[in-house]
């Protein structure tokens, strides 16, 4: 795709989209930060040495993580209305239980899976290294991490963008949707892992500055993701015949 929006233009749309709506937007990631607390303090098992309960943890760990997909809808929501100049509000993070929450699960799924998956070589061998303190076992660890790691950041990044179709396109299914985040990232996907990448030296102040400016930087990275997506879907909506946002069947 020709014309790219830098990564600090995309920066510059989200601050001037966000001025005066700071507190909505931090209000509502406390919202969704809250929530996410209490249900997994609610759901989750005593912790022990058991194998057992280790895997019953995972299990519940899973399924909630996959409902709160409806959260993420919600989320997305919320700013793709500040990138598209409408009205906010902090319960516009609660739309997703309106709109199709079904497909949000749905979506949400992949991305919880495929972590999980990834995830449980590195957890099992860890499990065991805690007990053993074999050095060969953290040799193993460290390379099952970071093979965990680049899958999760791939699909990640190709499937970035289905939250934010779902509220463009919600009469497509949950497939459709997938794909057509698919077609949009081919030859983006390095935008946009650069794009989330420029933001580590100012998480790493806000980690120095006693964590307290995280709250603006966690809005204002989300902000620059959802001027990404509007950036996205505007070429692809100018290329002849509309083709790059069509799905692939």
């Amino acid at each position: 795709m020709t014309g790219a929006t830098s990564a600090a233009q995309l920066k510059s749309i989200a601050k001037e989209r966000s001025l005066d709506k700071y507190g909505t937007l931090i209000t509502a990631n406390v919202l969704i930060f809250v929530i996410q607390l209490i249900i997994s303090g609610i759901t989750t098992v005593s912790s022990s040495g058991s194998i057992i309960i280790f895997v019953i943890n995972q299990i519940i760990t899973l399924v909630v993580n996959i409902l709160l997909g409806i959260l993420v809808s919600g989320k997305a929501y919320l700013y793709m209305n500040l990138v598209y100049s409408q009205t906010i509000s902090a319960s516009d993070i609660f739309f997703g239980l309106r709109q199709h929450p079904e497909k949000a699960v749905i979506l949400q799924s992949l991305f919880v899976v495929v972590n999980f998956l990834a995830s449980i070589p590195a957890k099992l061998i860890f499990f065991f290294f805690y007990r053993t303190q074999s050095p060969n076992l953290y040799y193993i660890l460290l390379i099952v991490l970071a093979c965990g790691t680049v899958v999760n950041i791939y699909v990640s990044l190709t499937y970035s963008q289905v939250f934010f179709l779902l509220h463009d396109f919600p009469e497509r299914s949950a497939k459709e949707l997938l794909l057509t985040s698919r077609n949009l990232m081919q030859g983006n996907r390095l935008r946009l892992l650069y794009l989330n990448l420029s933001f580590i030296p100012i998480y790493i102040l806000g980690i120095v500055s006693l964590f307290i400016p995280l709250l603006w930087i966690s809005v204002y990275r989300y902000a620059s993701v959802a001027a990404f997506y509007q950036d996205l879907i505007a070429k692809a909506a100018n290329t002849a015949s509309g083709q790059e946002i069509e799905p692939n069947t």
